[in-house]
């Protein structure tokens, strides 16, 4: 938060106030982050808060955590915009099972985030709002779709914010923007009640300044309707912290970051062994990915685009048209190869408990110098862990973020280009490993 109190934390509630909801809303109009403040939602959780606190009922997890919600996922008595001209304003009349979950675990909503239009898109270039702002640096692209969502934990506005991922869109905006960025296994967290790309990868990510709030968050959102978490980790046998090897074939043989990250863990091995196997993984992996994401944007979008289609954005137009003739039988037999490509992947691990990876191909590109192949390069190490399913974790080296050198300040949260932008890496884990993933990635740097 930027009101002038310790972040929180999940063992200590900081009731909102009218300042935190100034500084979210102040935020939100200086990176165009926010469709929309949800003040009496906020408010009405905060009261039940206080109530619970002086009654003397133990703090929850994430208790008085404020949170933003990316504007594809329902929040009950707001619209869900979508970053779109083409939707209704009728207030949603549920919250998704994610949002259900974070309030029930003490969590605030304080605002929608602008996003890509209906997520289609990596850049996070076309939104009916307006791109989003990079609090880093105004002149570096922000990435999306789930851009708005980032921008408001870059800018310390929120601790935790709510994005979803179908080909890197928590992952590659929280590399753009220098904060935690994570996927979870796909089919661990609900995607009810948040608006689909393409089902076969849709996954609901997490967006957090502090990894501890992060885990907590994920918790919580993994947990079944009892309340209880589901120990995902026994069935494979990954519990522990000991002896671990961790496979980082993808950097360069002049790439530092990978060994700058580990050098401090102990108990560990480091491998490239399996360099060649994993680029041609990413490369077989891409054409299975555009085939279905284009076949099922297609089937989720057709009957509102044969009416509207000249309302939607022009480039998110052209990718729902490219998906108009592609067969169904060719889809199915897509599906089938997915199956196979997944279980087949995991060879890939070998003797290797994570991999590490770039975040990006190349550094942050700046928006004037965006090109035909820059999203390519923005998915390159992201989109094929979610064609596998794989957890992963984008993980801000230093230097990246606002207050953390990766630009001049000039006193209002914003950098003045002064740097080359935010660095950050990617942790990966087995399916299923979510949790053992971010507890390693808590022993890193």
């Amino acid at each position: 938060m930027t009101d002038g109190q310790e972040q929180p934390t999940t063992e200590q509630a900081h009731p909102m106030d009218e300042h935190t909801i100034a500084e979210v809303e102040r935020a939100g109009t200086q990176f165009n982050a926010v469709t929309a403040m949800t003040v009496d939602r906020a408010d009405a959780l905060t009261a039940e808060s206080i109530r619970r606190r002086d009654s003397g009922q133990p703090p929850r997890r994430l208790e008085g955590v404020s949170f933003a919600i990316k504007d594809v996922i329902d929040l009950v008595g707001y619209p869900t915009t979508m970053g779109s001209a083409v939707r209704s304003d009728a207030p949603a009349t549920a919250s998704a099972p994610v949002v259900d979950r974070l309030e029930a675990a003490g969590a605030i909503p304080v605002a929608k985030t602008n996003c890509q239009e209906y997520s289609y898109g990596i850049l996070g270039d076309e939104s009916a709002f307006g791109r989003v702002i990079n609090p880093v640096d105004p002149a570096l692209c922000t990435a999306g779709s789930s851009s708005g969502s980032a921008a408001l934990v870059a800018a310390n506005a929120v601790p935790l914010a709510l994005g979803t991922d179908t080909a890197g869109s928590v992952r590659v905006p929280a590399a753009c923007q220098g904060v935690f960025g994570f996927k979870p296994t796909f089919g661990v967290v609900p995607v009810d009640g948040v608006f689909p790309l393409s089902p076969a990868f849709d996954t609901v990510g997490l967006f957090a300044s502090d990894l501890g709030v992060l885990t907590t968050a994920f918790d919580v959102i993994a947990g079944d309707e009892s309340g209880e978490v589901p120990d995902l980790n026994a069935a494979i046998g990954l519990i522990g912290s000991g002896e671990r090897t961790i496979d980082v074939s993808l950097f360069g043989d002049d790439d530092s970051r990978a060994r700058d990250l580990l050098m401090t863990v102990p108990e560990l091995t480091i491998t490239s062994a399996n360099g060649p196997a994993l680029g041609e993984l990413l490369d077989d992996l891409a054409p299975t990915y555009d085939f279905i994401r284009l076949y099922e944007a297609y089937e989720v979008h057709k009957d509102l685009f044969a009416e509207h289609a000249a309302d939607y954005q022009p480039g998110v137009a052209k990718k729902i048209e490219a998906g108009r003739d592609l067969g169904e039988a060719e889809y199915r037999k897509q599906l089938d190869a997915l199956a196979e490509l997944r279980e087949r992947s995991l060879s890939v691990f070998g003797a290797a408990d994570f991999l590490l990876t770039p975040a990006l191909d190349g550094p942050v590109v700046r928006w004037d110098e965006i090109d035909s192949g820059s999203a390519a390069k923005f998915m390159r190490y992201s989109m094929p862990f979610n064609v596998l399913g794989w957890p992963a974790l984008t993980i801000p080296l230093p230097g990246a973020g606002v207050g953390n050198g990766a630009g001049v300040g000039n006193g209002n949260g914003v950098g003045t280009g002064a740097s080359s932008g935010p660095r950050a890496v990617q942790l990966v884990g087995r399916p299923g490993g979510d949790r053992d993933l971010l507890a390693f990635a808590s022993r890193l740097g």
